[in-house]
């Protein structure tokens, strides 16, 4: 048992990891007289979504660059069993980039509040740099094959052939 034990640490120790997140989605409650939260620091590729649950609509506004052109122009109307109480907004990476902004939300036509909203970018990185990684780039179709490095895979797969190799020799050895 000892001996899977460290069969399987190594090839978790071998094996590169990388850091990833699903998007998220945030949720923002429109009160009567409360948004909650009022500010949030989000990543691209996140979803925003704002919840009315008043008996009157709100549109939530933001023009960036005071152009006349509004990158969010989202109405919730009024509080109901279906999804027409809700404005949702993704932050797709290609245009939204990182930095602060203000989110403006009228009530009646007149500003009610405003969100402040934070945004990052979305960086994946790697932990651990793969070992001899070969993408074949200057290899013909005869050659491309013929490494003699051992990639994770095999690795992981030489590991559970020692765990059933062990397992068979312990149960026959009983």
């Amino acid at each position: 048992m000892r001996r899977i034990l460290a069969s399987l640490a190594i090839v978790m120790l071998i094996a590169p990891t990388v850091s990833a997140h699903g998007a998220n989605t945030f949720a923002f409650v429109m009160r009567g007289e409360s948004l909650q939260p009022e500010s949030a620091q989000v990543l691209q590729n996140d979803t925003l979504i704002f919840y009315n649950v008043v008996d009157f609509e709100r549109v939530i506004m933001l023009d960036i660059g005071a152009d006349g052109v509004h990158e969010i122009d989202c109405t919730a109307g009024p509080s109901s069993p279906s999804t027409d109480d809700e404005c949702r907004v993704w932050l797709d990476p290609i245009n939204w980039t990182s930095g602060d902004y203000e989110i403006q939300i009228f009530s009646n036509d007149s500003i009610w509040k405003t969100l402040s909203l934070s945004i990052f970018l979305d960086n994946h990185t790697e932990n651990v740099a793969p070992g001899s990684y070969s993408f074949n780039n200057d290899q013909d179709d005869t050659a491309a094959g013929n490494d003699s490095d051992f990639s994770p895979l095999s690795l992981i797969l030489l590991g559970l052939a020692i765990v059933i190799i062990v397992r068979k020799k312990e149960g026959s050895d009983e």
